[in-house]
């Protein structure tokens, strides 16, 4: 090469590895620079050399290019239709700062030949720029893979963290450098949500986001009481007025976004725990009464400090998954038990608890047994579309002014509504139930009774209680109602019974309003009827002895030990679980066994009242009584089979209980054996070997 050539092609060469091309170096339409042809005096490795160095102006230019759009899309702003992305910002202040220190290089290139004696050959300029070979390409490619793929937030984080584990050095520091200024867009989204309760993500790249549009000012109604009673005189300690806030904020109102949408580091539980730090955030920064400013105070003093911590790990070069989870771990707990003192100080939890357990779970049984005898006539009938709801609210507040409940200050919030099961299925926006309604808990499957099956029963949850009662544990509480409701029914419907069987079998000669039975068929039907009171009465006595009661026993044992809102909270859906597992509610094969034996009862029932009024005939009722007999014996000994599998024993400890009441004097046994055989009494009469005391005494 030419000595004064070659020194007229040094300050062309400094000027286009900054991306100014000039005569000698030229730009293809693909961005790519490189020597022009005119410059023929060049070997073909020192054109190729000079290539190489060249096409750092050519990354250098596209880096540039990025940095600006970048600047153009902060300053449109709020005008923009596309709000920007915050985490493109950031990098591109990274790429920045980056070319900065590959400007020093390149005028650092340019000293030292403005002090040299002579020119220096190619290959020290190319040591000079060494690193740069490698950094440069590398920035180019990923600015390039964002612009393509369109990636923002965690997906640009995620292309950091890959090339922050590059066994290069240089490539390693400035790929976690970049990484460094990402981070501080998450931090100050952390600490906007973990500090303040608020979402600063126009773009939508945090990992927290509404739901859907649920929350504050949707439009969707809410679980609960859109003014949520206030129970007793001023209500928990401190009165003054309800929260004007949306409970299904709390509940609905934001979510996790997804995994795509977690920066490298941030698991899914931690995740989980950020979601729910920034809500509890936002319902303790909610206006308070002046009786409990204080706790309002202490609160807020508490979650100011959050702010520290956050700072000083975004302070830091390196990121740590282990302090992160730390910190954010620290924050829960804090948190979590500021809640609890808000709930605990300005509730009767325990009370609520019993409310619950008293009508949701049929606890407060002569209030229940009064409302089964005050509707007795409107439940008999079918049910009037328009005055169903009405007639049957009528009398569930009749019977509380004829039992305890009336001195309950509680029943005030519990009301009972009626929806065709039709109805109820449809979406919520187009007149289906809500969203606490029995039928929106998919993975329970409750057994069919009547065309009543559209009742079922709300309550009105104080504020902030309705923090521990969300709508899918409301869904589980309603779900377990209309099961037991049903099974009390079909209980009460068999005793009914009884007492017709009683009329028929001691009338008078005289009286001839009652049909004369044979007694062959009389003694088929007490001993028929019996066998159905044993199973269904055991199975009532199960769930409210066994399975209720020694739950509720362990729930209150779990609230009283909870010392902040998650433990609480966790006891608490765990006490519903239970319930549920234990009424076998989520097992549909065994509840359509169970529908199948109720539907029995209740057509034996119907053949009886149909004897005692005439309307059927001795020999129409004898072939009516066989298929009843045949049918209710067949489901009743596939569930009790089922009921000693070792699977149900495991999950439902009260359980055998159940199968030793039912296998009463060893009848549960020897039903199996003789289905087993394929013979037995069934289909004929009389049936012998039923857990009867007497023809006319009521076990």
């Amino acid at each position: 090469m030419p000595q004064a050539g070659y020194s007229n092609l040094l300050p062309e060469l400094l000027l286009a590895l900054v991306g100014h091309t000039g005569e000698a170096f030229q730009r293809r339409s693909d961005g790519s620079v490189v020597l022009a042809e005119a410059v023929d005096w060049c070997t073909p490795p020192e054109r190729a050399q000079l290539d190489r160095l060249a096409a750092l102006g050519a990354h250098y230019a596209a880096l540039e290019a990025f940095v600006e759009a970048a600047a153009a899309a902060a300053a449109e702003g709020a005008a923009a239709a596309v709000p920007c992305s915050l985490y493109r910002l950031a990098l591109a202040n990274g790429v920045s700062e980056l070319l900065d220190v590959y400007r020093s290089a390149v005028l650092a290139v340019e000293a030292h030949l403005a002090h040299a004696a002579a020119p220096p050959p190619l290959l020290a300029v190319q040591h000079f720029l060494l690193e740069w070979e490698v950094l440069l390409p590398e920035a180019a490619a990923l600015v390039g893979e964002v612009e393509g793929r369109g990636l923002v937030g965690a997906g640009i984080m995620r292309q950091l963290a890959l090339r922050a584990h590059s066994g290069v050095p240089a490539l390693q520091s400035c790929a976690q450098r970049l990484l460094w200024h990402c981070r501080q867009v998450l931090f100050k989204q952390l600490e906007s949500w973990l500090v303040h309760g608020l979402l600063l993500d126009r773009a939508g790249e945090f990992f927290i986001r509404r739901a859907g549009g649920a929350g504050a000012g949707s439009p969707r109604r809410s679980a609960f009481s859109p003014s949520p009673l206030r129970f007793g005189d001023g209500g928990a300690a401190g009165g003054g007025p309800m929260l004007d806030w949306e409970p299904l904020e709390w509940h609905a109102g934001f979510e996790v976004a997804g995994l795509d949408s977690l920066p490298p580091g941030v698991s899914l539980p931690t995740a989980e725990t950020v979601l729910f730090i920034g809500k509890a955030v936002r319902v303790l920064r909610q206006p308070m009464s002046a009786a409990a400013s204080h706790q309002a105070l202490r609160a807020h003093a508490e979650i100011l400090g959050f702010s520290q911590a956050l700072r000083a790990l975004q302070r830091q070069e390196a990121f740590s998954a282990v302090q992160f989870d730390h910190c954010i771990e620290t924050m829960r707990a804090k948190v979590s038990a500021l809640l609890w003192d808000l709930v605990q100080h300005r509730c009767d939890l325990l009370g609520q608890f019993e409310a619950i357990k008293s009508y949701f779970l049929l606890g407060r049984g002569d209030f229940y047994q009064q409302f089964l005898d005050e509707a007795q006539p409107l439940l008999a009938s079918e049910p009037k579309p328009n005055t169903a709801e009405a007639d049957i609210a009528l009398a569930f507040q009749q019977s509380a002014l004829k039992s305890t409940a009336e001195m309950d200050a509680l029943f005030g919030a519990m009301t009972l509504r009626w929806m065709p099961p039709d109805q109820a299925a449809l979406p919520e926006a187009e007149g289906g139930a809500p969203v606490w309604h029995p039928a929106r808990c998919t993975t329970i499957s409750v057994p069919r009774c009547d065309a009543w099956d559209g009742l079922f029963i709300e309550c009105a949850v104080e504020w902030p209680l309705q923090l521990l009662f969300p709508p899918e544990v409301m869904s589980k509480y309603g779900a377990l109602w209309q099961h037991m409701f049903r099974l009390r029914r079909v209980q009460l419907a068999l005793e009914g019974a009884w007492a017709t069987l009683q009329a028929l079998q001691h009338r008078k000669a005289e009286d001839d309003s009652l049909p004369r039975l044979p007694p062959a068929l009389r003694t088929a039907l007490w001993q028929e009827r019996q066998q159905q009171h044993h199973f269904v009465n055991n199975m009532v006595l199960y769930l409210s002895m066994d399975v209720v009661d020694a739950s509720f026993g362990q729930l209150r044992a779990s609230i009283a030990a909870a010392r902040d809102f998650s433990a609480a909270d966790a006891a608490h859906r765990q006490y519903v679980d239970s319930l549920v597992s234990q009424a076998f509610l989520d097992m549909k094969q065994l509840m359509a066994h169970l529908e199948g034996i109720l539907r029995q009862c209740r057509e034996l029932c119907t053949l009886i009242q149909r004897l005692a009024d005439g309307s059927t005939g001795v020999e129409a009722a004898a072939e009516a009584l066989r298929g009843i007999t045949r049918e209710f014996s067949l489901k009743q000994r596939i569930l009790y089979q089922i009921m000693q599998s070792s699977k149900l024993g495991s999950r439902a400890p009260a359980l055998r209980q159940l199968v030793t009441r039912l296998n009463y004097n060893e009848f549960a046994d020897r039903q199996a054996l003789r289905g087993a055989a394929g013979g037995g009494a069934v289909g004929s009469f009389p049936l012998r070997g039923a857990p009867v005391a007497s023809a006319g005494v009521e076990a």
